[in-house]
């Protein structure tokens, strides 16, 4: 289980922190907690300039992943500090991040009454319809008189204070159950409706039941990734082992919300010659993970032309490369004789067969040759073409290699 605990100040110094730092520790085994900081947040304001919001961005990828949202507040003034506040805001503000996530409310202060106050405004902010949150009602965690409940070494000394924070996580991962339980049984109950798997879909080439669709996109050696007419991430290919790791958290957001803010320009520039039929395809041909990779960006079109959305293709090639490299296509197309007669591994052509019918291409008829096929080495686009340097793509719609990559669902630098 992957919980996110927020410290509530950007306070260098803060007893919140400390708290978190204990509760990591102490509560290791049930749970995963990452302690989040919220010093480098720009203060709220809906004129931010979208490339001044990369932290804001960055935080709201690890809230749609966690599985519970702990909120640490200490009190100033009888409320939340101003910091928390705007953060809050930052998730809340055109995005659905904290929508029925569970969260539990927490916090420390100096003063005997602890920071009741603060708490009860934090649960008023989040249950408001913005936020919406699944929040843990009642188990309050008071923490007062913070630097005597404290060791110098930052453990939890108080035992009636110990005791109550240990009984009121354990309710809170027990609440995060529910809902996982809940969603799963729900994803459970669609994956095995009758009506889904039996129904079909007639293509002009053919008929597939919608099962035999699924496992078809979950088979091929690429992954695919929708962005619809919407501009709104759609669909992702379920792959094991995916270069572009995908939640499906992520889908229904905006363009800009699932990319990082600085490579929205970029991927909306691209999404929007593919709408005005300026361009159909981008390549992007880079290393990823350690291997050579290609990521193709096609526009999705129906049978009138009309923009249905964007397509990512992303894959390997290096197993392709390999074959071509190690001499697989040195074999005449048209003859059948290898190009370097003196190797004996050349000797004999294997013939190739159709892996419909099992026809081979060859026959007995000496006139009929099937066209060879010409095999030609990746060649960079700034040799041979004139590159936009904008977005980097180029006339014909590829871009070169040592471009920063800019994933067109997530935005994110493969460099």
């Amino acid at each position: 289980m992957k919980i996110l605990a927020l410290v509530g100040t950007n306070a260098k110094f803060s007893y919140n922190r400390i708290l978190l730092r204990y509760m990591k520790k102490h509560f290791r085994q049930m749970a995963d907690i990452e302690i989040q900081e919220i010093d480098k947040l720009p203060a709220f304001s809906v004129d931010t300039p979208l490339s001044e919001q990369t932290e804001v961005w960055k935080l709201k990828q690890k809230v749609k992943t966690a599985d519970g949202i702990i909120f640490s507040t200490p009190e100033y003034d009888h409320g939340i500090p101003a910091a928390l506040k705007s953060t809050v805001e930052w998730l809340s503000y055109h995005t659905n991040v904290l929508k029925h996530k569970p969260t539990m409310v927490v916090g420390v202060s100096y003063g005997r009454q602890a920071s009741a106050r603060s708490q009860v405004q934090m649960r008023q902010i989040l249950m408001s319809p913005d936020c919406d949150t699944n929040l843990l009602p009642g188990n309050e965690v008071l923490i007062g008189n913070a630097s005597h409940s404290f060791s110098k070494d930052g453990r939890l000394v108080n035992d009636q204070m110990r005791d109550n924070l240990e009984e009121c996580f354990t309710h809170f991962v027990e609440y995060i159950q529910v809902f996982e339980k809940v969603n799963k049984e729900g994803l459970d109950m669609s994956v095995k409706q009758p009506t889904i798997s039996e129904a079909y879909i007639n293509f002009p080439t053919g008929r597939l039941t919608l099962k035999e669709v699924q496992q078809i996109f979950s088979t091929i050696p690429f992954e695919l990734d929708l962005i619809d007419s919407t501009d709104h991430f759609a669909w992702y290919s379920d792959k094991p082992n995916r270069e572009h790791v995908r939640n499906v958290a992520s889908l229904g957001e905006t363009v800009q919300e699932c990319h990082p803010p600085k490579a929205v320009p970029v991927v909306m520039k691209i999404i929007n010659s593919f709408r005005n039929g300026e361009q159909d395809v981008v390549t992007r041909p880079l290393w990823m993970n350690g291997h050579r990779s290609l990521i193709q960006y096609y526009a999705l079109r129906d049978v009138n032309g009309h923009y249905l959305g964007t397509i990512e293709f992303t894959g390997s090639v290096e197993y392709i490369l390999n074959l071509f490299e190690n001499g697989a296509w040195s074999t005449d197309g048209n003859t059948g004789a290898s190009k370097h007669e003196d190797s004996a591994d050349n000797q004999v052509a294997e013939e190739s067969v159709d892996a419909s019918t099992g026809a081979s291409e060859s026959n007995d008829n000496d006139d009929t040759t099937t066209p060879s096929t010409t095999v030609t080495a990746p060649v960079s686009t700034t040799e041979t073409e004139s590159t936009d340097a904008t977005t980097g793509a180029s006339d014909s719609g590829s871009v070169d290699a040592n471009d920063e990559e800019a994933d067109a669902t997530t935005g994110a630098s493969e460099n």
